[in-house]
């Protein structure tokens, strides 16, 4: 069956944007260009206090994101958590990160949770759903070799490390370190020229 019809999905938190945001939509774009429906799928997410986290879980899983409007959605692309608690039968995850205050962050001053047993019995949920969600995706992507780390560390689950490419990729050209190296000295004796002229760079200006 050929896939025609994409869903990408974000957890938004409200008046944020950052890498993620941007992972996504971009994500988004480079699915259009290349001629798949796709869509973005949001929905607003808090970790605050910690007791909701598992609320906002179970509204995702409560999508099922199969079809829209009578028509047949091919795939579902879930980024970062709770996203990946939507159900469909062909659900592929490029995993941003999940909610790692409950996990290698548990216990330092960038994490609310802490090791007393109320949070070490909602961290060990989480973990386990995060196991079982992310155990339903047919190919589990990372955006980065530590995100997969952690998964196969806390999760036992394999994932694929797939960097996002950078906003000026198009530009970019095929070279060995050597060429690339050369260039960089290209560029340096350059500047050091334009910085020598009068009145350049802070150059004598007589």
């Amino acid at each position: 069956m050929s896939v025609r019809t994409i869903l990408v999905c974000e957890a938004q938190v409200p008046f944020v944007t950052g890498g993620a945001e941007a992972h996504v939509r971009q994500l988004v774009d480079a699915l259009r260009q290349r001629g798949y429906d796709t869509e973005l799928v949001s929905v607003p997410f808090t970790w605050n206090p910690k007791e909701e986290i598992l609320a906002h879980a179970a509204a995702w899983r409560l999508l099922n994101l199969s079809e829209s409007n009578g028509r047949r959605i091919d795939r579902l692309i879930v980024t970062k958590f709770p996203t990946y608690f939507a159900r469909h039968d062909h659900k592929v995850a490029w995993l941003i990160h999940q909610h790692r205050a409950a996990y290698e962050l548990c216990g330092t001053p960038y994490s609310d949770f802490s090791h007393v047993e109320a949070d070490l019995g909602l961290r060990e949920t989480l973990m386990r759903l995060d196991g079982e969600m992310l155990g339903e995706c047919r190919r589990i992507f990372a955006n980065a070799r530590n995100t997969a780390t952690r998964l196969a560390t806390f999760n036992g689950l394999h994932a694929e490390a797939l960097y996002h490419p950078p906003r000026l990729a198009g530009r970019l050209e095929r070279g060995t370190a050597a060429t690339i190296a050369a260039a960089h000295r290209v560029r340096r004796t350059r500047r050091s020229r334009q910085c020598a002229a009068p009145g350049r760079c802070g150059g004598p200006t007589s």
